[in-house]
């Protein structure tokens, strides 16, 4: 009988794991990037999108994880 769990597969599968954790990385270094930015805009800039400075500085200063 032909294995079920083939190096093949077990190849496919690790890949995909590392794929799908190379794109959480560069999601949350856009968030990031984001936030920092979000962090210097001026009050006009942050009036424009309905924001506040607390609110936008709380945003700006949360961690890589949150």
């Amino acid at each position: 009988a032909t294995p079920s769990f083939t190096l093949g597969r077990a190849i496919a599968l690790v890949a995909g794991v590392v794929a799908v954790g190379i794109e959480n990385l560069m999601t949350r270094v856009e968030i990031a990037r984001s936030r920092r930015q979000l962090g210097q805009l001026d009050e006009r800039l942050l009036r424009d999108i309905g924001l506040d400075r607390a609110t936008a500085r709380l945003e700006a200063t949360k961690g890589f994880w949150s």
